[in-house]
């Protein structure tokens, strides 16, 4: 599967962040997650009608999300989506997306942090399950 996350940026973040590396290992896990949480919004929104993926499909929605730097490809996200179910897919997504990577990593960072590391692993990869 190609990456769904700009890894350049994603570094970066986690930098500017935590002041931390990252591991080449970190990003399958969380490319996993955002593989998967497109699906599951998809099913969402062709459940209930939809012909387009709105912010609202994903199980997290955060309403405004604060973003500064989209940290998803968007044209991947738009044709993963496109290709799998037919639909298109709201700018609100990305932002969502976006929003779940910052989260995830600010808890890998904290789970780096805590084991005393300066580089963010794949074993600190967790799916938020609340925001």
């Amino acid at each position: 599967m190609e990456s769904l996350v700009v890894i350049s940026k994603v570094k970066k973040f986690i930098k500017d962040q935590g002041d931390c590396n990252t591991s080449a290992n970190f990003f399958e896990p969380l490319n996993d997650d955002i593989v998967k949480s497109c699906r599951e919004a998809a099913l969402h929104a062709q459940k209930i009608g939809r012909k387009t993926v709105m912010g609202k499909d994903f199980n997290l929605y955060v309403e405004g999300a604060a973003i500064e730097e989209v940290l998803v490809v968007t044209s991947k996200v738009k044709k993963l989506i496109k290709d799998e179910f037919g639909l298109s897919t709201s700018s609100a997504a990305i932002e969502q997306l976006t929003n779940r990577v910052q989260t995830i990593c600010k808890k890998a960072i904290e789970n780096a942090k805590n084991d005393k590391r300066k580089t963010v692993m794949d074993r600190d990869f967790s799916a938020p399950t609340t925001l």
